[in-house]
């Protein structure tokens, strides 16, 4: 990732060739008193749901046969707090 750094007075001074050198794919960061306030960076690209779509349905029911006792942190002598994030875990809503 290229990086400029300047300050505020400079970027105000430059703000053109600032906004070519973003459209460029690098991002600026503005600092004000030797204190980073601002960061410009190019816009993301569009989301691509057709790819999205597709991991989706790859995973779909990967968690369908998930059994909570089969976790290895709640194996005798796990430590008590490790198994606990999956306690409250409904199976029949991953489905």
């Amino acid at each position: 990732m290229n990086t400029i750094r300047l300050s505020a007075t400079s970027a105000r001074n430059n703000f053109f060739e600032l906004l070519n050198q973003v459209a460029l794919g690098k991002h600026v960061i503005i600092e004000r008193d030797n204190k980073e306030v601002a960061i410009i960076s190019p816009k993301k690209k569009k989301m691509d749901w057709k790819a999205f779509l597709k991991a989706a349905k790859a995973a779909r029911g990967i968690l369908k046969n998930y059994d909570p006792m089969d976790n290895p942190l709640r194996r005798p002598g796990a430590s008590d707090f490790l198994g606990k994030w999956d306690k409250g875990l409904d199976i029949s809503k991953i489905k």
